[in-house]
């Protein structure tokens, strides 16, 4: 039994302020809010795909994940099954819009497709949900730091919030995605070590591991229930995570704007793709940690933790060897401070794109909404901090951020499929349809007993019904306003594009490798089945 040392102190001080000043390094030569925001458009797309992943979990995953694992085994790797899904219909339908209409935000394509009102519901939307989400990602790494030292979880919630807060201002979202980089390889690292050093204390070994986790049902994930109160069942998983994840990839501004930083339209579709391949297994490798945990502890006594999230930190100080704690600690600290910034820098893009400089301050300076990005980002740092204070009230981290988000993401999905989808919709009808899903989401979670992962495909579906419905009687948008923002025209002006790009001096070579991603989704969907016959066998060992 060890405990946190001098020397892990000092890894994990070094850790954390150099990964904070190699953030901080990449604000010295940003000139305007297309650096800020955007990179430059020169982020290449392996960093952008685990930038994707970093975002999405981090230390989220690293505390929340093991404590699902302890406590359900591989149940839940059900949520996360339908990620390949989700990203191949990103890569063929969304993500070519996005990048194609050189947009700083989602939302500033819902201008051009409807009208202002919209878009600045949409945007206002993704304020409230990202905002409270930071609060649970900001209050996880706090929580480790508790467990770590004893002091109190809200000194380490303001500590965590002047640190990332500080360097996000400082380096725009090319600090962001680098210090993921760094994030998603020491986590990864951290925890093959944690299943190494379990494996060596578990009497039996590899053997004694399977045979206890199958005779007790920990590898079990598959559920057939056609009840729709089941909270983890193939169904919802399939069915409702999918729209969970097309609406969370696919909509909010914290991971769609990694996309918009790439240098192409192909790289932005890779990076996706190497997102959509290794979040399972990386999803799968923590709530095994959280399998072995539980026999671990069968051998070891009862680890008498009140709350999960505090089961694999508390794991990582008391049992694994000096140096190690203190630098897997680092690790999930400053992956913490990744997804914090991400959803800063994305937060302040929002504030200053869709409403400062449209309602507030129009036509004024690049140096002056530069500047206005940085004290958006240090408002919403704030913000975050006192929402992180009730955090701890909302049970399992990973699933207190996405039932956040399921209240209002499903219906800002379905608003984005009647854009790209209908030619139709009027601007009138899509804001009705954003309205009406919320309100079914709602009203589906107080009425009804059905899982939330439900919750999405609830919301995305009354907002296009709703949405379609009232644009009948409104007056349709004329072909003038919907040039080259509907699926009908899209492949033909995105040819126009790399063409007219060929004609300047471009790689005729673009345009080929362009054509060679049409392919690229029907793989993810043969991944998907590879996957779901691998949980199958798994299940009947």
């Amino acid at each position: 039994m060890s405990s946190f040392t001098v020397i892990d102190y000092v890894i994990f001080i070094v850790y954390v302020l150099g990964t904070a000043a190699i953030g901080a390094m990449f604000g010295k030569n940003q000139k305007s809010t297309k650096d800020y925001f955007l990179g430059g458009r020169s982020i290449p797309w392996w960093a952008i795909g685990l930038s994707v992943m970093a975002t999405q979990a981090s230390a989220i995953t690293f505390i929340g994940a093991p404590g699902w694992g302890y406590d359900g085994g591989l149940t839940r790797i059900i949520t996360f099954i339908n990620v390949p899904l989700a990203m191949a219909f990103l890569i063929a339908t969304i993500v070519p819009f996005f990048y194609k209409t050189e947009v700083y935000t989602a939302y500033e394509y819902l201008e051009r497709r409807f009208d202002v009102k919209t878009r600045t519901l949409t945007a206002g939307l993704f304020l409230i949900a990202r905002g409270l989400a930071t609060g649970v990602v900001l209050y996880a790494p706090a929580l480790v730091l508790s467990v770590v030292t004893g002091l109190d979880v809200s000194l380490m919630i303001i500590l965590m919030a002047v640190i990332a807060v500080s360097y996000t201002v400082l380096g725009g979202i090319s600090a962001v995605i680098w210090t993921d980089v760094i994030q998603m390889f020491v986590l990864w690292i951290g925890a093959g070590l944690s299943v190494f050093i379990i494996f060596q204390d578990v009497p039996g070994g590899w053997g004694e591991i399977m045979s206890t986790a199958s005779q007790t049902g920990m590898l079990n994930s598959i559920d057939f229930s056609t009840d729709l109160s089941v909270e983890y069942s193939i169904w919802a998983g399939v069915i409702g995570g999918f729209f969970l994840h097309a609406a969370y990839f696919g909509t909010d501004q914290s991971q769609i704007q990694r996309v918009l930083t790439s240098k192409s339209i192909r790289e932005s579709k890779l990076s996706l793709v190497l997102s959509g391949v290794l979040m399972i297994p990386q999803m799968l490798l923590f709530l095994l940690i959280g399998v072995l945990l539980y026999i671990f502890y069968q051998y070891a006594g009862d680890p008498n933790v009140e709350n999960l999230n505090e089961l694999f930190p508390r794991f990582v100080v008391n049992e694994l060897p000096v140096g190690i704690s203190g630098l897997i600690i680092a690790g999930v600290f400053a992956a913490a401070m990744s997804s914090l910034d991400s959803a800063l820098n994305s937060l302040s893009a929002v504030s200053v794109r869709d409403f400062y400089s449209k309602f507030m301050k129009k036509n004024a300076s690049e140096e002056h909404y530069l500047k206005a990005s940085r004290y958006a980002t240090v408002f919403w740092g704030i913000y975050a901090t006192i929402f992180a204070f009730f955090a701890g009230n909302l049970g399992p981290v990973i699933e207190a951020v996405n039932q956040i988000g399921s209240y209002f993401y499903g219906a800002l999905l379905g608003v984005f499929i009647l854009a790209i989808f209908t030619k139709r919709v009027s601007g009138t009808g899509a804001f009705a349809g954003v309205i009406a899903g919320m309100v079914a989401v709602w009203a589906v979670t107080v009425f009804a007993e059905i899982s939330w992962l439900y919750n999405n495909l609830v919301g995305a579906a009354v907002a296009v019904g709703i949405g379609y419905a009232v644009s009948l009687f409104t007056k349709a948008p004329s072909k003038e306003k919907i040039a080259g923002l509907t699926i009908g025209r899209e492949q033909e002006d995105v040819q126009k594009s790399l063409e007219a790009r060929a004609e300047a001096a471009s790689s005729v070579e673009e345009i080929k490798e362009e054509k060679k991603t049409k392919m690229w989704p029907l793989y993810l969907v043969l991944y998907f089945f590879v996957v779901f016959a691998f949980l199958l066998y798994l299940q009947n060992l």
